[in-house]
C-alpha cells in the first residue's frame, strides 16, 4: 500500500494511503526523483522539524554532505551561508 506525505492549508502534514500503483515522483527536470531535498524548513510537527522535500534526480541535487541532498534553490541559499561565513 503505497503512502504519501500531503500538506495541509495550515501547516500539518497528513499521510494518506492508497490501494493503487504509487505515482512515480519526478524532478523539476523530469527525470525520475530518486532522492528528497533536506534543507530545513523551520516548522515542527511533533517534534520533527519538516525539510523542503523537492523531489530530485542524482543530476540536479546538490551533496554537501553524506546523506544530504539539496534542491538548486536551497543549494544556492548555503553556498551563499558559506560564503558569509568566510567573509566573518
Amino acid at each position: 500500500m503505497p503512502c504519501d506525505r500531503v500538506r495541509m492549508p495550515g501547516g500539518g502534514v497528513a499521510i494518506v494511503c492508497s490501494r493503487g500503483p504509487r505515482k512515480v515522483r519526478r524532478c523539476a527536470c523530469g527525470a525520475v526523483a530518486t532522492r528528497e531535498c533536506d534543507w530545513k524548513i523551520g516548522r515542527e510537527i511533533d517534534g520533527a522539524t519538516l525539510t523542503c522535500d523537492k523531489p530530485l534526480c542524482a543530476a540536479c541535487s546538490h551533496v554537501p554532505a553524506p546523506d544530504k541532498d539539496l534542491c538548486p534553490a536551497h543549494a544556492a541559499e548555503w553556498k551563499a551561508r558559506l560564503a558569509m561565513k568566510e567573509k566573518v
